[in-house]
């Protein structure tokens, strides 16, 4: 279950994921590559991991390159939150040094609009 939404007053790209198996990868993809065809250059992202479950290996894969993708998009920032260690760690396996994480939405919401 996820849902990806583009607020243009804010060029931001909000993905809320609770869990995102292989068979909603393809869906997943589809979705985000529809938003991401309609930011401006210098876009920020948040991702809402909260409530989310941690990927399985195959689908950590399978998502990685929306960073790169991202990047060649405009991307400035990213950010990230969730309570859970491994998915902090999980994230960066996936995306690197483009996403910076927070336990709190507030600390994420604060570093995208600096």
């Amino acid at each position: 279950m996820f849902k990806v939404e583009y607020f243009p007053a804010i060029n931001r790209i909000v993905c809320t994921v609770e869990s995102i198996t292989m068979d909603e990868v393809d869906a997943y993809n589809r979705a985000y590559k529809a938003e991401l065809a309609k930011v401006k250059p210098d876009f920020t992202g948040l991702t809402d991991l909260s409530k989310g479950k941690l990927f399985t290996q195959e689908v950590a894969v399978a998502l990685a390159p929306l960073g790169e993708l991202s990047v060649q998009k405009g991307l400035k920032k990213w950010a990230y939150y969730t309570g859970s260690a491994v998915s902090k760690m999980q994230m960066k396996r996936m995306f690197g040094d483009i996403v910076v994480s927070f336990e709190k939405l507030e600390d994420a919401e604060a570093y995208l609009n600096s």
